[in-house]
């Protein structure tokens, strides 16, 4: 299989905290707002927390402000209740303004869920009366199940403990927030040209976001494994363009070979993002990633190599030592330390030739995860 990836990605986007829900802040529902009110053809775009409006952005109701409290019935229902909820007309909004001045006519609303608490809402408007467009509703939805994945890391992420299974938890949490930022920033660029291409890959981010934080299993297999991977590839697909390529070339034998979740989408980030693309950037060379796996002396062995900068013989012990952020320490730290007892990490590297991440495998681990 080979992947081909495109552009560049954009600035990333960073979290802070306030009193919205953890990780939600103004400033960020409002860049979320705008992005929604982007690709979506509606009037307006809002988001709550339990109490008060985080963001909103579009034409409409002049009391629809940041910080001002959550103004309609409808809204009140969807976080009481936890139930998507559609406006057809404007008196089921049931605004409290009787002389309010907004045109708005029709809506939809979705809850922002962590857990099984309701701890705001996602809401598109139309001038329109009648039912809101499928795809909007779709689009509210999609919205709404990232961002309450989204809670739910960051209130995990307060609440884990250093045991096993949070060493776990923090490999997820590495799978970045600012992640969910670059390719929404992605979907901006794509929507302005390709308003479905745009929607696609938001299907597929919730679909990454599912595999990589809302699966609490230990172990997987190679096979899905290698699928979090093609779906990294493929969001990452969005940026880069024939400058950098991916190919995997795995035995499919060993398909059934029991590992730790997220052992190899660390690598292969580790691989485009501080290999191959710096060295695009730097020489202009085009940057490739293999990945492949096969028996060998009776063990299996996976390789995740690239034609990317190299590390220097002097930084290769530093790549294995914890360090805040989300830089190469940590992905090569953590696959590592969940590695202990089951297979072999190892690292070879050249500065201007690439590097090397070889994993040893007993075959015996073959089989479905446990």
């Amino acid at each position: 299989m080979s992947t081909h990836v495109r552009d560049r990605w954009p600035d990333t986007a960073e979290r802070g905290s306030s009193g919205a829900p953890p990780g939600l802040t103004e400033d960020v529902a409002q860049k979320i707002a705008r992005i929604i009110y982007r690709i979506a053809d509606v009037e307006a775009v809002a988001i709550t927390d339990r109490e008060r409006i985080l963001a909103y952005t579009g034409g409409g109701c002049p009391h629809m402000r940041p910080g001002a409290p959550v103004q309609t019935q409808a809204t009140r229902r969807v976080l009481d209740t936890g139930t998507l909820a559609l406006v057809r007309d404007r008196e089921e909004l049931h605004c409290p303004e009787p002389t309010c001045p907004s045109p708005i006519q029709s809506a939809v609303v979705a809850p922002l869920q962590v857990g099984h608490r309701v701890v705001g809402a996602v809401k598109l408007y139309r001038t329109d009366p009648g039912e809101m467009p499928p795809y909007a509703t779709r689009l509210a939805q999609g919205m709404s199940e990232l961002l309450s994945l989204e809670l739910s890391l960051a209130e995990s992420e307060r609440q884990r403990e250093l045991l096993a299974e949070a060493r776990l938890d923090a490999l997820q949490a590495q799978i970045r927030p600012h992640f969910l930022f670059n390719v929404l920033n992605t979907v901006i660029a794509t929507s302005r040209q390709d308003p479905e291409e745009a929607r696609r890959l938001l299907a597929e981010l919730a679909q990454f976001l599912r595999a990589t934080l809302s699966d609490h299993r230990e172990q997987t297999t190679l096979a899905e494994d290698l699928a979090v991977v093609d779906l990294y590839l493929r969001l990452e697909g969005a940026r880069f363009g024939s400058r950098v390529k991916a190919t995997v070339d795995v035995d499919p034998s060993l398909l059934a070979l029991r590992m730790p979740v997220l052992t190899l989408e660390p690598l292969v980030e580790n691989a485009v993002t501080h290999g191959v693309v710096p060295r695009e950037a730097m020489d202009g060379v085009e940057g490739h990633v293999w990945i492949r796996a096969r028996r060998r002396a009776g063990r299996v062995v996976i390789l995740v190599a690239d034609n990317g900068v190299g590390i220097s013989a002097a930084r290769i012990h530093e790549a294995f030592q914890p360090r805040a952020g989300t830089g190469l320490g940590l992905g090569l730290w953590n696959v590592r330390e969940r590695l202990q007892g089951r297979a072999v990490l190892r690292l070879k590297s050249r500065p201007g030739w690439g590097t090397v991440v070889r994993l040893s495998f007993p075959s015996a681990l073959e089989g479905p995860p446990a």
